[in-house]
């Protein structure tokens, strides 16, 4: 792996362990063994390093989005989309708790976070009109974009909802997250379609029992 790769994963991990503004890019580099000097001829500051980290997130979504017009299962891009959303904010999950300071600090990055979420939000009204013409969901017109809102309020400032709630920087588990995956079904519910209820209610009890799954390893971790 590249230096500069390197310097990325390792702020990453820093970042989720102990949060963006307690890490500096002296931590950084110790943690890696290499000189400031070393770190500086890759990233000129911090901001540029969790541009880079950015840049690696929004690849990813984008990347992993496409794959909800490929579902030949309408339902089955529900799951996908929740798949997504646990996978990148379990990974970057720094960003998602801390977004509002990071985007005020950094023009830059908020600019490009502007440009993603555009993308995105086009692509979660997509999903939402595909699931309404399969009778999936009945969702009304002038509801679509609300709706589309609040699913990307929920995946986006869940974490931040969560620090509110148990304290100062709290240890963010699976189950947590798996939590936040259970309040989009909750949102999604009322538009359900009664020949799709029981598909529907079966998916959210396999997400009850993935966070039932890793409440059980965390005590067993804590014992």
């Amino acid at each position: 792996m590249k230096t500069r790769d390197k310097i990325i994963v390792a702020s990453i991990e820093l970042f989720n362990e102990k949060g963006e503004r307690n890490i500096t890019t002296n931590h950084i580099a110790a943690h890696l063994g290499i000189s400031p000097g070393n770190l500086y001829y890759h990233f000129r500051n911090k901001e540029d390093i969790i541009n880079a980290i950015y840049n690696e997130y929004a690849d990813d979504l984008i990347t992993q989005f496409k794959g909800l017009s490929d579902t030949k299962n309408p339902l089955d891009s529900i799951l996908l989309y929740m798949d997504i959303v646990f996978q990148l904010i379990s990974k970057f999950r720094f960003f998602y708790s801390n977004l509002p300071v990071l985007l005020s600090k950094n023009p830059a990055l908020k600019k490009r976070y502007s440009e993603i979420q555009r993308q995105i939000i086009k692509k979660v009204s997509t999903m939402l009109k595909s699931l309404d013409e399969a009778e999936i969901l009945s969702i009304k017109e002038d509801e679509l974009d609300d709706l589309t809102c609040l699913l990307r309020i929920t995946t986006t400032f869940w974490l931040s909802y969560l620090q509110t709630q148990v304290g100062e920087d709290p240890e963010i588990d699976d189950a947590s997250l798996y939590e936040g995956l259970l309040k989009i079904f909750a949102l999604l519910s009322p538009y359900v379609t009664d020949k799709s209820r029981a598909d529907f209610e079966t998916a959210r009890s396999q997400y009850k029992q993935l966070k039932q799954q890793a409440l059980d390893q965390q005590l067993a971790v804590n014992q």
